[in-house]
């Protein structure tokens, strides 16, 4: 498959997504928000695509998803649970990144289009949280181990 140009990435978010805008952007670098509202809540998140336009690899250009308003919480009847599905993020602990794909069985590359994978993986994972804050369950499948 081959890598998506950046031009591809903006106009495709701008067509499919026109209430994401972008926040900064420079030759290798895009971070956008916007607001997704699975069932219950609107969620404001920042995506954010690093890429490497002279790299073949995918590892060089890895989306991370944030949520950034209302918080993620863990749930009020078992506080020690941790948030299922989600990476630690060192830069900001309080905003972890989203687990949406298995890197290892390459079910993103840069070949594919953010606005017709991770933003719809992103409505996907945040209504399984709604349901896990519900009922205590992950419905969402998928193989990361929690994170605390």
């Amino acid at each position: 498959m081959r890598r998506m140009t950046t031009w591809n990435q903006f106009e495709s978010m701008r067509k499919a997504w026109p209430g994401f805008v972008i926040l900064h952007r420079t030759r290798c670098h895009v971070t956008w928000v916007g607001r997704l509202r699975p069932f219950c809540q609107t969620y404001t998140i920042l995506l954010v695509y690093r890429f490497m336009p002279d790299r073949r690899h995918d590892a060089w250009s890895m989306p991370c998803v944030m949520v950034i308003e209302p918080p993620l919480h863990r749930r009020e009847e078992d506080p020690e649970e941790p948030i299922p599905h989600h990476y630690p993020n060192p830069e900001h602990p309080e905003f972890p990144f989203l687990c949406l794909y298995d890197p290892d069985a390459r079910e993103w590359s840069s070949g594919r289009l953010l606005s017709k994978t991770i933003i719809p993986w992103t409505i996907e994972w945040l209504a399984c949280y709604e349901g896990w804050l519900a009922t205590g369950e992950w419905t969402g499948g998928g193989r990361h181990p929690c994170a605390g």
